[in-house]
């Protein structure tokens, strides 16, 4: 007997069902999305980190050399030229 499929709370039970199935599918794609954007913006975030630790290291460098020209200038114009 086939009355169970024209009961009508089999079938509001199976469009609740369905509805539920639905969301979840829906979810699970979004969670999907989300974890791939989250990946990217971890790989991308590496990628700064490195060139930020490598423009620190530049920099300090250009420090230095500039201090060392500084103090080259500063000596310089201190000393008398050996003519006087």
């Amino acid at each position: 007997m086939t009355m169970q499929s024209n009961n009508p709370i089999n079938n509001e039970n199976n469009q609740k069902y369905d509805l539920l199935q639905q969301q979840i599918d829906e979810l699970q794609s979004r969670l999907s999305h989300q974890e791939d954007l989250l990946h990217s913006l971890n790989d991308v975030i590496a990628k700064q980190d490195i060139a930020i630790v490598s423009l620190r290291t530049k920099l300090q460098q250009s420090q230095e050399k500039l201090a060392d020209v500084a103090y080259s200038l500063e000596s310089n114009s201190t000393e008398k030229p050996p003519h006087y």
